[in-house]
């Protein structure tokens, strides 16, 4: 039969148990949590596109979290609405960085979530107010189409070589600048048409929640790789004792079952011995049975 050895087994069920701790331990990073540092973000090129922005609208959002999901799915998803423009994404383990443009009509909507997600600390809004195109610009980009016109006319009407020349080259210049002032034309109606919006979002590495949560994960983590251990275990030391079975009918036997002890007795199996004494005539004296 198939047997396990007492020290095997011993051997089985210390690893099984460390084992599982330490499947525990890694799934719920319990082992970071007493040794992590103060989170370190680098806001500076964050701040650089949110600070050089000219949306009429800026708002800023800072939050301390326990757990980052609730807002990083929120992110994720109202990241893929159409219209939605991101400009800065860094997510990592312990924080999440991202400016973002939504469209100025959905504003509200998108702040009245941000604002009901727990852990938010500091809210800012920077707001122009209702800044129309610039009178200036849209004047100035008129006036260069007429001029462009004007010398289209211009080239048209002339014979003279030198003088299309001329004007061609005053033309070149006008259309740059022309095409200078509708790209300030669209900036202008994008920033007023989006608002932008830098968040950070820190998670309280040494906060009772994510320790609560971490040992609850660990604890789950351990019975359950225990069980799936054991009932591994289990199967397989049966499949042992199948195979071990079917060699036997097969003829195939191991160094430990050929192997034959035999445990003799020979007490009562002893030889008897007979001793006959006689005298100097030949007369029997005495008879003696012994038994070895």
């Amino acid at each position: 039969m198939f047997r396990i050895r007492k020290e095997m087994k011993l051997f089985l069920v210390v690893f099984t148990i460390l084992f599982s701790i330490y499947l525990g331990v890694k799934r719920s990073n319990l082992d970071k949590i007493f040794i992590q540092d103060d989170v370190e973000i680098n806001f500076n090129n964050a701040n650089d596109i949110f600070e050089n922005s000219f949306n009429n609208n800026k708002i800023k959002f800072e939050y301390q979290v326990d757990d980052l999901t609730e807002i990083n799915t929120f992110l994720s998803e109202f990241s893929k609405t159409e219209n939605t423009i991101t400009l800065y994404s860094e997510i990592k383990e312990n924080y999440n960085l991202t400016v973002l443009e939504i469209p100025a009509e959905t504003s509200d909507v998108v702040l009245d979530n941000l604002r009901n997600i727990v852990g938010l600390n500091n809210e800012n809004i920077q707001s122009a107010g209702m800044v129309k195109i610039s009178t200036d610009l849209k004047e100035n980009l008129n006036n260069n189409k007429i001029a462009k016109k004007r010398i289209q006319n211009l080239i048209n009407d002339s014979v003279s070589p030198d003088r299309i020349q001329r004007f061609r080259n005053q033309l070149d210049v006008i259309q740059a600048k022309i095409d200078s002032l509708s790209i300030q034309e669209d900036i202008q109606k994008h920033n007023t048409e989006f608002d932008i919006i830098m968040l950070s979002a820190i998670r309280n590495i040494n906060g009772n929640g994510i320790l609560r949560r971490s040992v609850s994960v660990f604890i789950l983590t351990t019975i359950a790789s225990l069980t799936l251990l054991i009932i591994g275990l289990i199967i397989s030391y049966y499949i042992f004792v199948l195979m071990f079975k079917l060699m036997l009918i097969l003829g195939i036997r191991t160094s430990r079952g050929t192997g034959s002890s035999y445990s003799y007795n020979y007490k009562g199996y002893g030889r008897k011995t007979k001793r006959i004494y006689k005298d100097k005539d030949g007369n029997v004296i005495k008879k003696d049975e012994e038994k070895k």
